[in-house]
């Protein structure tokens, strides 16, 4: 008996390890070529999806780096300027030039978090639990989101807690990331789907200094 509990025992962990080799060897592939990037760039088009209602909306816009934490994002809705998130070391800025205001935090925001990719997977690993999500996609498309054919996925869960972060997903085709989902607290779904990304390209500094219009209403959050 006791040499049975001992096989069943040995057969648990063989499984633990083999299910834990498939997430590193998976993670190491998408995110691994992240490891010391210096700038990446790409276009996204991103929707969310309000879980209480089922209501969606949608935007686009693209997203730019330089390491070690330099981020802007622009946001168009309707071929017009609407949003943009100015995040370095010291600060967040986002401003809304629909409502002409703009809010500044001393700290990086949640675009910090939801492309923490670009850091690498020694980053990724310090903050977020991490596995792979493959077996589970036609389960994650039932809730809304969109997952193309042929396409791995990892799970990311916050080994301390962020505001607005309960899981993020990550995506990729044949190596290469196709999405970014992020699951709140509340399940609500917000999926940025990228084209055109470029490693390494070519950035100027100075267009992630923000600046913000004048007579835009400035507070802090």
């Amino acid at each position: 008996m006791k040499f049975s509990k001992i096989l069943v025992l040995a057969a648990l962990l063989f499984s633990f390890t083999l299910f834990a080799d498939d997430a590193t060897q998976i993670a190491t592939k998408i995110l691994g070529r992240y490891n010391d990037i210096k700038s990446f760039s790409t276009n996204f088009s991103r929707v969310f999806i309000q879980s209480s209602t089922g209501k969606k909306t949608t935007d686009g816009g693209t997203i730019s780096f330089i390491a070690p934490s330099n981020i802007r994002m622009d946001v168009f809705t309707d071929g017009k300027l609407t949003e943009q998130t100015f995040v370095d070391a010291k600060q967040t800025v986002l401003i809304y030039h629909s409502k002409k205001s703009a809010l500044v935090r001393k700290s990086s925001s949640e675009a910090s978090d939801y492309l923490v990719f670009l850091k690498g997977l020694p980053e990724v690993e310090k903050r977020f639990t991490v596995t792979d999500s493959t077996g589970t996609i036609e389960k994650a498309k039932k809730t809304g989101m969109t997952i193309k054919p042929g396409s791995e996925m990892l799970k990311l869960t916050p080994k301390n807690p962020i505001p607005n972060v309960k899981y993020i997903f990550i995506t990729a085709i044949n190596g290469e990331i196709d999405s970014v989902i992020i699951i709140d607290q509340l399940k609500n779904i917000n999926q940025f789907t990228f084209s055109g990304i470029k490693l390494n390209p070519a950035l100027d500094k100075k267009s992630f200094d923000s600046s913000i219009p004048k007579g835009f209403e400035v507070s802090d959050f």
